[in-house]
């Protein structure tokens, strides 16, 4: 069984002491390292124009690939479709779920609602959605510059390609044959 005793005199110190070194090994624990070159197999980012973070639309039903974050309201069961869109739902009926819509929302990789109000991160940017009419969303507003994006593969060690921002927006990451990469995630 482990103790910690803090000093009398300074526990403060003693406990910022431990906090920042609580930090340091969590920030640690994924590092990403520019090496060299390396040739080989690795990951490359898959980029989409920054003009096409504007494209936010109803889709028709979409097959669900990569899902996400999941969240309920009332009948409503909202899915998110990594990078893509959110995947909406009327589970009413839990036998005969419906497949009701597809909002497009382009390098999404997370989202919330409040009332008629969808939260969104697109690339770096907060967007505000309204979704009171579910077939005909509309974005409210755009606040850009709001989130620092990964800029290397989730969950991932070893070696990839650098991303070039000037390319876009990263929505993927794909495996190929690297000439020259720079990049590499250590875990």
């Amino acid at each position: 069984m482990f103790r910690f005793i803090l000093p009398v005199k300074c526990p403060q110190k003693t406990l910022a002491l431990l906090l920042f070194l609580l930090c340091c090994i969590t920030w640690s624990s994924c590092v990403r390292e520019e090496i060299d070159t390396f040739s080989g197999l690795g990951k490359r980012p898959v980029y989409i124009p920054v003009s096409e973070l504007g494209d936010i639309a109803n889709l028709p039903p979409q097959t669900i690939r990569q899902s996400g974050t999941i969240f309920l309201q009332d009948t409503l069961f909202f899915m998110l479709e990594q990078k893509k869109g959110i995947h909406v739902f009327n589970i009413k009926d839990s036998l005969h779920v419906a497949s009701l819509t597809f909002f497009q929302i382009p390098a999404i990789s997370d989202f919330t609602i409040s009332g008629n109000r969808l939260y969104a991160d697109s690339w770096k940017d907060l967007l505000t959605i309204d979704i009171s009419d579910l077939y005909n969303i509309r974005l409210l507003n755009r606040q850009t510059g709001v989130f620092i994006p990964l800029l290397y593969p989730p969950l991932y060690d070893g070696i990839f390609e650098c991303v070039d921002e000037s390319k876009g927006a990263v929505v993927d990451w794909e495996t190929v044959f690297l000439e020259d990469a720079r990049c590499q995630t250590v875990n």
